[in-house]
C-alpha cells in the first residue's frame, strides 16, 4: 500500500522499541518514517536499518557542518539503508555538495530552506530564495517546507519545479495536511499528532482522510 501514500511519520522519541511498535501498527498508512537525533542517539544508528525493514527512512539530521563532516554523517545514513537525508543549505554549496556526492543517487537529499517555527524568520527567511537557487544548482532531490505556511509552500513549489517537497509543522504546529498538499507538498511529515495519540493508527488514518478531502 506504499504507492500513492503522502504521509511520513516523524518518530521523534527516544524509545526504539516504541518507535518500531508504532511503525508496525501504521505501516500501511504511511509512505515513510522520519527519524531525528533523539531515537538515533538513544539506540545507535542501527535503528535506521531496523526501521527501514518496515518502511523507507528519512534521516532528519539537518546536517550543517564542514564538507567532510557532512560526508561522514551521510555515509553512515547510507550504510544503514536510509531512503533519504535532510541537510541545511546555509552552510554553503560545498557542504551541501558533499552530502549529494556521498549519497551517490542511493538516497534522496532534501535541503532545508524554510522551517516551521517562528524563529526561522530571524535569519533564514531573508535568504530563503538564495538558498533555494543554490540548492537547485547543487542538484538536490527536494526541499523541506513549512506545512503551517501554505503561501511559502506555494512559493517554494514555483521555484522547485518537479522536485519533491516535504512539509513539516503539521498538527502540533498548526498545519493542515490536506491544505499543505493542495499548496504543493508531495509529502506531509507528522509526529506528535500520531505518536502521542491514544491510537496512532486511527490518527494516521484521520490524517490520510484529511489529505484525501483536499484532493
Amino acid at each position: 500500500m506504499r504507492s500513492g501514500k503522502k504521509l511520513i511519520v516523524a518518530l521523534d522519541i527516544y524509545d526504539g522499541s516504541r518507535a518500531k511498535e508504532i511503525a508496525l501498527k501504521i505501516k500501511d498508512e504511511i509512505f515513510a518514517i522520519k527519524v531525528n537525533w533523539p531515537v538515533v542517539m538513544a539506540n545507535g544508528s542501527g535503528i535506521i536499518k531496523e526501521l527501514s525493514e518496515i518502511a523507507p527512512v528519512l534521516c532528519d539530521f539537518k546536517i550543517a557542518d564542514i564538507p567532510n563532516t557532512n560526508r561522514l554523517i551521510t555515509m553512515k545514513a547510507k550504510e544503514e539503508g536510509a531512503w533519504g537525508i535532510i541537510s541545511h543549505s546555509f552552510t554553503g554549496t560545498d557542504s551541501l555538495e558533499a552530502v549529494i556526492a556521498e549519497s551517490k543517487g542511493k538516497m534522496k537529499v532534501f535541503s532545508v530552506v524554510t522551517m516551521s517555527h517562528p524563529g526561522y524568520r530571524e535569519f533564514m527567511e531573508p535568504l530563503s530564495e538564495r538558498m533555494i537557487e543554490a540548492s537547485l544548482r547543487c542538484g538536490v532531490d527536494g526541499f523541506i517546507v513549512p506545512g503551517n505556511d501554505y503561501s511559502t509552500i506555494a512559493r517554494v513549489r514555483k521555484s522547485a519545479g518537479d522536485l519533491l517537497l516535504a512539509a513539516t509543522g503539521i498538527g502540533a504546529q498548526g498545519g493542515n495536511a490536506g491544505k499543505a498538499v493542495r499548496a504543493g507538498a508531495d509529502y506531509v511529515i507528522v509526529g506528535r499528532s500520531i505518536y502521542q495519540a491514544e491510537s496512532p493508527l486511527s490518527a494516521a488514518r484521520e490524517i490520510n482522510m484529511e489529505i484525501s478531502s483536499e484532493n
